[in-house]
């Protein structure tokens, strides 16, 4: 017999993340095909909606919060072409009429002049009459609501399943998301310190390489065709590191083509915060402008992050025919047409006229000034007014004014805290906080250990959230990384700066040991710390012939075949190289009774009654809670009274009995229940 539900219920049983009502951002989504993310994007995922919604407190409604990761550009007025051409939409006779679905050809060509008065190129143009002196016609460009959505297109145009996306670390975050969901897989293609945070063109290749090696061999056509990398995410200027390649990098730029080029590799030139290029002399310069890349390259421009216009929300694509033709195709499948008003605004700050290049020569000089003077102030409060070159003054007299008598604390920077090398922005409004430092100090006894510790802290003293590491893909996994704008009002910037300081001295010295996960090298180490803590605490519990028994080598190789399936779940607490203590967990299946299972808590004999034992147990608690679990349950022999003590102390309910099979013998066992989030509700953070 069918049972009838209502359509809500039916809705809400299929979708039961439906039935939290949520405070800050929404969901960041699944993949179309119900699979799920690749574990690197799971990570970004993750962080992004802990940031955006889970260290959000029930609070929210009533106490604002400080959001330091905003993507908002500076509070500026709207380049006036723009709004002049809205104006001239909206006073239109045929609001009355639908938009064509590729856009309005007079448009188009405005934007066709634009991107030819910047020098695109196209060497291998098609035969049709319309076809420029630069190989271009307005075939080759149409526009949208963002360029968010023009990506989400191009990606799902590109791509066939098991294709490869490669993104480069630092990234912003959603648009690795985004390439999943539409069918792409991703790769991170780390930027590294000794590239000054560039893409070198010889580790592009290698890596474009070594990934389709691996697909050649993983698929072997079980899909009837090969899996390959399609596309290289390239954006000029980088969010969040704002760095440029411009005029005076081509040599940098054409061999970031040929590479792409050469192994049939789209590039996604990225180009929405090319205007906001702080030298006027060396701003992005787009790969398509480039002799022989153009077909080869789709070029991304926007009004959002340089003209003041995020809420207009307008994107247009620069393309091959074929790609352009297609992006038409899903326009009109998925929305119809864009709004006309797109369109104008577009056209209002993207055309080739003397009036749009006198405007834009008076609106950008004290624009991109404005932004060079917030990234000073910011350096002045993060690491004194010492490090500041230029507007010293002015600095002073802004700080002074939020703060008045403690503008002279705020000025001698945040303690711990300081901006990668090599990583000073040439564009935009983020900049990368490095707070490495903190990590292992304490806050009411808890160790800052990972980058959502981070967070807590600072939610927990300040109110104060950024995005971390994780979200932006921060290819050194060791730090812990903070990206910040410095585009919010003043007041906000200067005062949550100067509380992040006072929360920063409220921090105890750090421990002289880290917690991270397991290695390989740790395994033997970890085998002879389990032993001789079996040998030590079951001496007289269990039988002699059982402890005698135990053997290093045999131990240390059992842990070694077992690493791959286990190397997620043990975290082990080092000094240096010295393996002082390590956990290991289970998040179980649904159909198990609890979520997660702490399986062993083991501390070298050495090292007992010094707190490890205790942080590793809160760290273990504090990933399983990141990822999903609710409750733990952890089992001890009942004649164990040191690890029975150990347990209640830590908020531990004996909740059930069992037998255990030790060597020939059965041993009663205690049963201990954890509430995972009773736990994360105490005084610390």
């Amino acid at each position: 017999m069918l049972v009838k539900t209502n359509a809500i219920e039916r809705l809400l049983r299929d979708n039961p993340e439906l039935g939290q009502r949520r405070f800050g951002l929404p969901s960041v989504g699944n993949r179309l095909d119900l699979e799920n993310f690749n574990p690197t994007v799971e990570k970004i995922a993750d962080a992004i909606n802990f940031y955006g919604y889970e260290i959000r407190d029930e609070n929210i409604c009533t106490i604002k919060d400080t959001d330091l990761g905003t993507g908002n550009p500076l509070n500026y007025k709207p380049f006036p072409l723009c709004i002049k051409n809205m104006q001239e939409c909206l006073d239109n006779e045929n609001l009355y009429s639908y938009p064509y679905t590729e856009g309005d050809d007079r448009i188009r060509k405005q934007l066709l002049d634009y991107i030819e008065q910047e020098g695109f190129i196209n060497n291998h143009p098609y035969p049709y009459p319309d076809i420029d002196s630069k190989g271009l016609s307005v075939h080759n460009i149409t526009f949208m609501p963002s360029t968010s959505m023009i990506f989400n297109i191009i990606v799902n145009i590109i791509s066939r399943p098991g294709d490869i996306l490669l993104v480069t670390g630092p990234n912003y975050g959603l648009f690795t998301i985004r390439a999943e969901r539409a069918g792409a897989e991703v790769d991170i293609f780390p930027l590294e310190k000794e590239d000054n945070f560039l893409v070198n063109p010889d580790k592009l290749a290698k890596r474009i390489d070594e990934l389709n090696e691996s697909l050649q061999k993983v698929y072997n056509r079980r899909k009837g065709y090969v899996p390959r990398v399609v596309a290289f995410l390239n954006a000029n200027p980088n969010n969040p590191t704002g760095k440029v390649m411009g005029e005076k990098d081509v040599e940098l730029l054409t061999k970031i083509g040929e590479v792409c080029s050469s192994r049939g590799v789209f590039i996604i030139d990225d180009l929405v915060y090319r205007d906001i290029s702080y030298d006027k002399n060396n701003i992005a310069k787009p790969i398509a402008t480039i002799p022989g890349m153009f077909r080869n390259t789709i070029s991304l421009f926007g009004l959002s992050k340089s003209y003041g216009l995020a809420a207009v929300r307008a994107g247009f694509v620069v393309a091959d025919e074929i790609i352009i033709r297609e992006v038409i195709n899903r326009i009109f499948q998925e929305i119809d047409s864009s709004p006309s008003i797109t369109g104008y605004a577009l056209s209002g700050a993207f055309n080739s006229s003397k009036e749009r290049n006198k405007e834009y020569d008076k609106y950008f000089p004290p624009l991109r000034e404005e932004y060079k003077y917030r990234y000073g102030l910011l350096k002045a409060l993060v690491e004194g007014i010492d490090s500041v070159n230029n507007y010293k003054e002015k600095i002073i007299k802004e700080v002074k004014a939020v703060l008045k008598d403690n503008a002279e604390i705020a000025l001698k920077g945040l303690p711990y805290v300081h901006f990668p090398k090599n990583l000073e922005p040439d564009s935009g409004f983020f900049a990368i906080l490095d707070f490495t430092e903190i990590k292992g100090m304490k806050y009411n006894g808890r160790i800052i250990s990972s980058e959502r510790d981070l967070l807590k802290f600072f939610y927990k003293t300040c109110r104060t959230r950024f995005l971390v590491g994780q979200s932006i893909s921060w290819p050194y996994e060791e730090e812990l990384i903070g990206r910040v704008s410095y585009a919010i009002d003043l007041n906000i910037l200067i005062n949550a700066l100067y509380n992040m300081g006072r929360a920063l001295e409220k921090l105890d010295s750090k421990v002289d040991y880290i917690i991270r996960y397991n290695r390989l090298e740790d395994q033997s180490q970890m085998a002879r710390i389990k032993i001789d803590g079996w040998q030590n605490t079951y001496d007289q519990i269990i039988a002699s012939k059982y402890l005698k028994g135990m053997d290093y080598e045999e131990q240390t190789q059992r842990y070694y075949r077992s690493f791959d399936e286990y190397k997620n779940r043990v975290l082990v607490a080092v000094k240096g190289n010295e393996v002082l203590g390590y956990a290991c967990f289970d998040p179980k299946e649904k159909a198990f009774k609890y979520d997660s299972e702490l399986e062993s808590l083991y501390i070298k004999n050495s090292e007992h009654n010094k707190g490890i034992g205790t942080a590793l147990f809160k760290e273990v608690s504090k990933e399983l809670l990141a990822n999903g679990r609710k409750n733990m349950i952890v089992w001890c022999l009942v004649d164990n009274i040191n690890a029975i003590n150990f347990y209640k102390n830590l908020g531990g309910i004996i909740s059930e009995t069992k037998m255990a099979q030790i060597g020939d013998e059965k041993y009663e066992e205690y049963g201990f229940y954890f509430d995972l989030e009773e736990l994360d509700k105490d005084d610390s953070f």
